[in-house]
């Protein structure tokens, strides 16, 4: 039986047919406020309102494969002589001083709609210190008008860390130097960093999956710009491979975004009207390497910045990854539902909820500062210690460590 959605996110309606809680289809009307209401939209512009839609009505969470942090234990000590509230959670990335190891990860611009949630959230990262990346700029490079969306974070956060954001497809398709600069000003970026995306796109109709000579294309651009450059997945993580091949092209960062949380084909299999993709992402929806895999990959064959992303949901989850390697963690969804209300003090709650966790996990291991925390003794099982004893890995050397 058909019927008609209603929306979640607040501001605009919109009307899709679904069947069986899949979209048969999806036609959207804006209400924005009549300044708005003129605005010129593109096809990514709308594919990325979109995706906002559909993350927060569906469940497109992986389904048989976890991020392996429930693999990841720590060693509790009851005689712990710290003072919680005098634990040192503060890191020093990419050029600057975070409060707390902790990035929004990259998910809104493009649209009006998401210049507000920008504002919301990088009023609240300036307020608390932690850093913010983007979602990819590609849509203000095709339309002007939309700049303002990715203009607004760093007006509102004028000291915070913030990421920019471009696709590898993009560079592939021959992204210019000066694109690059642009992409860089619009936000005045800290770093960029460039999404790898190959599944997402391959299930996207329209997706880019032409990526003849990416490699040499964006050393190029590494090379003829200071900025650091982070290799960015999108819930697929990185391979030993990948991370080698990551070196080799001269990145400076690696932002995980393993398997195990938003599954972006499983997304676009929802969006979709092509039974084809609408297929073949169902077939795909749990493809990729864990995060707390990929992570302790990254540690093992990476010498800069490891972010932990993928799945992660609390304070623990980045102690988890800041104990196997990870220099900072990245979370998304946890975020854009506090978002959802509108409120500044929605997303700093979330945020000193996160905060709080993380020190309560330092506080019972024993762990006076993040330095102590990556040596902190880990128990390391199931999938994960087995993948790892595959790669000559032993698990049992993070636990024997002090």
């Amino acid at each position: 039986m058909l019927e008609l959605g209603t929306p979640t996110l607040k501001g605009f309606t919109q009307n899709f047919i679904r069947k069986g809680g899949e979209y048969i289809k999806m036609e959207t009307e804006y209400k924005l406020p009549i300044e708005e209401q003129e605005e010129e939209k593109t096809i990514t512009s709308d594919r990325k309102l979109a995706h906002l839609q559909i993350c927060l009505e569906h469940d497109v969470q992986a389904r048989n494969i976890t991020a392996g942090l429930e693999d990841i234990s720590f060693v509790h000590r009851a005689t712990t002589d710290l003072n919680l509230d005098e634990i040192d959670l503060s890191v020093k990335i990419l050029g600057k001083k975070l409060s707390i190891p902790l990035i929004i990860s990259g998910m809104t611009g493009g649209h009006a709609f998401a210049q507000k949630l920008n504002v919301f959230l990088s009023q609240a990262v300036e307020t608390t210190n932690i850093g913010m990346g983007v979602g990819s700029q590609r849509a203000a490079l095709e339309n002007e008008e939309v700049k303002e969306s990715f203009n607004v974070v760093r007006e509102n956060a004028k000291k915070s860390l913030i990421i920019g954001n471009i696709g590898a497809g993009q560079i592939a398709q021959g992204l210019t130097n000066d694109q690059f600069t642009e992409i860089i000003d619009m936000v005045k970026a800290d770093a960029i960093a460039v999404h790898f995306n190959p599944l997402q796109e391959a299930i996207q109709p329209e997706g880019d999956t032409q990526l003849e000579n990416l490699h040499e294309k964006i050393t190029d651009l590494i090379q003829n710009h200071s900025i650091p450059v982070i290799a960015k997945e999108v819930g697929s993580g990185f391979s030993l491979d990948d991370i080698v091949q990551i070196k080799k092209i001269g990145f400076q960062a690696i932002d995980i975004q393993g398997v195990g949380g938003t599954s972006w084909a499983g997304v676009e299999a929802i969006r979709t009207l092509s039974l084809k993709h609408k297929s073949t992402g169902e077939v795909f929806w749990d493809w990729g390497v864990p995060t707390a895999f990929s992570t302790i990959l990254a540690k093992h064959n990476f010498n800069g910045v490891v972010i932990g992303s993928g799945g992660v949901r609390n304070g623990l989850d980045i102690a988890k990854l800041i104990a196997l390697g990870a220099d900072a963690a990245g979370m998304a969804i946890p975020f854009l539902i506090a978002v959802q209300k509108h409120s500044v003090d929605a997303v700093i709650q979330k945020i000193q909820e996160t905060e709080y966790q993380l020190r309560l996990a330092c506080f019972l291991t024993r762990s006076r500062n993040l330095s102590d925390l990556k040596k902190a003794p880990l128990i390391i099982s199931g999938k994960t210690a087995e993948i790892m004893r595959i790669y000559g890995i032993d698990p049992s050397s993070y636990l024997s460590r002090e």
